[in-house]
Parts: structure tokens; C-alpha cells; sequence
């Protein structure tokens, strides 16, 4: 009896110590290789949408899972196409038009915050909206800064903390700053084609890449490692064409409200919209403030329309089209998602947030089956 406790101490305490390296070596190659394992993981979701809609079509069609494949992917690559061609031109056939309505956008809105002295200087402290909109800090404290650069000479201070003449060209700084979230056009094009080949790979041979996954974990549990992950990439289809289905509503829901109100650039704004709807809450606020700036021109009553439009279909959206296609499988508690998807954009920029919801209705599903299921519920618990 001693021998074996004296056996087994040190054969827990090393499974203990490996276990923990692992754990502390894959943290630290995440931490400092986030942005790739981030681009990888989006490959893998295009790789699980290749592989499921392959599968449906193979289903409904006389060809095998590889014609259903070609068929797909040859079918996604026109749309892409037929749709970044159609959108290109139209924003370069309305591109003076656009310049046009944001600057007078940017005015209307710039003259509203500066009725109001308290918003204007909250927003001239906030960085990023204080750089879109191009509010200075204003009162007091500057008037004494100002005073303070001139060696105590008598100074007059802006009374206003809006500068317009600084903002002479506000589809430069729009530009400037969507431009912050890739740091070339060149990278946002390797991300892609990265995304692209892992997931066509991944589609390719589906089994060969789970089956490797399922051989490191000890044979006893690999039966039920097969079960999670087919689970894990069911969950994951599911959420894809939840957000697919849900893209598809706010952005002809949008060109239809903007085409019905006279707002220039429906179409344009429509697939913006519908883009930005594949991440969750931060997406719609992004479509939304889009919307506004183009109908700040149009007056008061039309933002109005457009706010009150978009927020019934983000309400459409959330309570009926996303559940409905979903089944209330990969339903996520609101709180949860945003509190995630505010910690995963503070720590690895835009692409953290836009990751943040199929990771963490991946997640869910692990918990639930390997935790919740197979420990706290299990009957050796």
C-alpha cells in the first residue's frame, strides 16, 4: 500500500507538471501569436461552412461530396466577385456624391454637439470619437494651457472647442480611420487567401483533420472527443448561417428604408450594413452610425426614421430570424456576449471583437458537454 501511494505521487504530481506546461506554453504562443491564430480561426469557420453546405448539397444533388464542394466554392467565388465588383463601382460612380453628403453630414452633426457645451467637451475627452469628429478639448482648462504656452501673455482663447476649418476634408479622416484596422492593403489581402486555402483545405478532408485531433487524447475518451467536436462544429454551422441569415434582413431591410427616404447611396450603405451584421451588437452600431451621417443632410425627421428603421430590425433580427434559423441552439446571453466580445477587442483590436461571438458559442458547447455533462453531472462526480 505504501509502495503504490509512493508510486503514484510522483506519477501525478509529473501529469500534473505537463499538463501545466501545456497549458502555459499554448497561452503564451496564443498571446504572442494572436493575430494568426485569430486569421487560422477564421479559416477554420470558412472551413466548417465548405464542409456542411457540401454536405447539404451532396444531399439534394446526384454528385458526391467533391463535385458539391467544386459547386460551392466556384458559386461563392462569382459572388464575391459579381458583388465587390458591383459595390466598387457603384461607390466609384457616386464617390463625389458621397464626399459631398458625409461633409455636410459632418457639419450637421458637428452644429448639433455644439449647442451643447457638457456633450461637446465629453466627447472632445473621448479619443477616438473626438479624432473622427474632429472635436478639441475646450474650456477652462485649455484657455490655461493656452496661456501657459504663451509665457503668461495676454491670449484669447477659443470659445469653442470645434474646430471646422481642421475638418476640411472629413472622408480623408473616415478613411484614415477604417484604414487603422489593416495595416496593409497587402495584409488584408494574404489574411484573406490565408482564410481562403485553410478553410478549402480543411473542406477537402474534413475527417483527416478531426481524426488528428481525436488520436492525441488517450483512447478511452476518444469516442466522446469525436462526439464534442462534431458537436463544437455543428454549433458553429448553425451560428454561420444564423449570422448569414440575419446579414441578409438588416442589409435589404436597410436599402429598402434608405431607397424609401430619399437617402443617397442606399445600395452601398445596404451591403456595408450587411457586412458589418456578421459581428454581432458592434457591427450594428458601426452600420448605424453610417446611416446617420448620410441622413444627417435629409434633416432631424429623417435620422429619426432611420434610427426607429434600424432598430426594428435589429429587434426583428435578434427575436426572430436568428432564433428561428438557429433553434435556440447556440443562444447566447446578451451580457455574455458583449462583456466577451469588450474583452476580446481590448485585447487583440477589431478581429478579436469579430471573433468573439463564434468562439464563444464554440466554447459554450465544450463547457457544457466536457464540464457541465461528463464532471459536474457525471455519476462519478
Amino acid at each position: 500500500m505504501d509502495t503504490d501511494s509512493t508510486v503514484r505521487l510522483p506519477v501525478n504530481l509529473v501529469r500534473s507538471i505537463t499538463v501545466l506546461t501545456i497549458i502555459v506554453t499554448l497561452a503564451s504562443a496564443f498571446v504572442l501569436a494572436s493575430e494568426i491564430i485569430l486569421i487560422l480561426f477564421l479559416g477554420g469557420l470558412f472551413g466548417i461552412f465548405l464542409t456542411k453546405l457540401s454536405a447539404w448539397l451532396s444531399a439534394h444533388l446526384p454528385v458526391g461530396y467533391r463535385g458539391s464542394l467544386a459547386i460551392a466554392v466556384v458559386s461563392l467565388l462569382m459572388t464575391v466577385t459579381g458583388g465587390a465588383t458591383f459595390f466598387f463601382v457603384q461607390i466609384n460612380d457616386q464617390v463625389e456624391e458621397a464626399s459631398d453628403k458625409i461633409d455636410e453630414g459632418m457639419n450637421e452633426l458637428r452644429a448639433v454637439i455644439n449647442k451643447y457645451p457638457a456633450l461637446n467637451s465629453t466627447l472632445a475627452t473621448t479619443p477616438f470619437v473626438s479624432e473622427a469628429l474632429g472635436l478639441e478639448q475646450s474650456g477652462k482648462e485649455k484657455a490655461n494651457d493656452e496661456t501657459e504656452d504663451n509665457g503668461g501673455q495676454d491670449g484669447s482663447a477659443e470659445p469653442s472647442g470645434m474646430k471646422l476649418d481642421s475638418i476640411s476634408e472629413p472622408v480623408k479622416q473616415a478613411a484614415g480611420t477604417i484604414g487603422k484596422m489593416f495595416k496593409t492593403t497587402f495584409g488584408l489581402l494574404v489574411n484573406s487567401l490565408l482564410i481562403f486555402f485553410v478553410g478549402l483545405f480543411l473542406a477537402v478532408s474534413p475527417t483527416t483533420y478531426r481524426d488528428g485531433i481525436v488520436r492525441l487524447i488517450p483512447r478511452p475518451k476518444r469516442k466522446r472527443a469525436t462526439e464534442v467536436l462534431d458537436a463544437t462544429s455543428n454549433t458553429v454551422w448553425r451560428w454561420l448561417i444564423g449570422r448569414f441569415g440575419s446579414m441578409l434582413v438588416t442589409g435589404v431591410g436597410a436599402f429598402l428604408l434608405l431607397l424609401a427616404l430619399g437617402v443617397p447611396m442606399a445600395s452601398t450603405i445596404g451591403i456595408l450594413t450587411a457586412l458589418l451584421t456578421f459581428v454581432p451588437n458592434i457591427g450594428a452600431a458601426i452600420a448605424l452610425g453610417l446611416a446617420i451621417l448620410f441622413a444627417l443632410p435629409q434633416g432631424t425627421g429623417t435620422v429619426g426614421i432611420v434610427i426607429g428603421g434600424y432598430m426594428a430590425l435589429q429587434l426583428f433580427e435578434s427575436y426572430v430570424v436568428t432564433p428561428l434559423i438557429q433553434q435556440k441552439a447556440v443562444s447566447l446571453p446578451p451580457a455574455l456576449l458583449i462583456s466577451f466580445q469588450a474583452i476580446m477587442g481590448v485585447l487583440f483590436g477589431f478581429i478579436g471583437a469579430a471573433v468573439a461571438s463564434p468562439v464563444l458559442a464554440a466554447g459554450k458547447t465544450m463547457v457544457e458537454m466536457l464540464y457541465i455533462e461528463d464532471y459536474l453531472e457525471s455519476d462519478t462526480a
